[in-house]
């Protein structure tokens, strides 16, 4: 199981807004706009070049 704080990118599944959380630290929000749970869309701890 890992420890460390671990950033995730989650999406709203009606309006697509999108946030960055740390989980186990923050739990998932409600959509600011239309106030649905958002969703898991990645989890951002491997590394990435564009």
């Amino acid at each position: 199981m890992r420890n460390r704080l671990e950033p995730i990118e989650i999406v709203c599944p009606k309006c697509k807004e999108t946030q960055i959380i740390y989980i186990p630290k923050e739990d998932i929000p409600k959509c600011p706009k239309c106030k649905t749970t958002m969703v898991i869309r990645e989890l951002l701890d491997e590394g990435k070049s564009y």
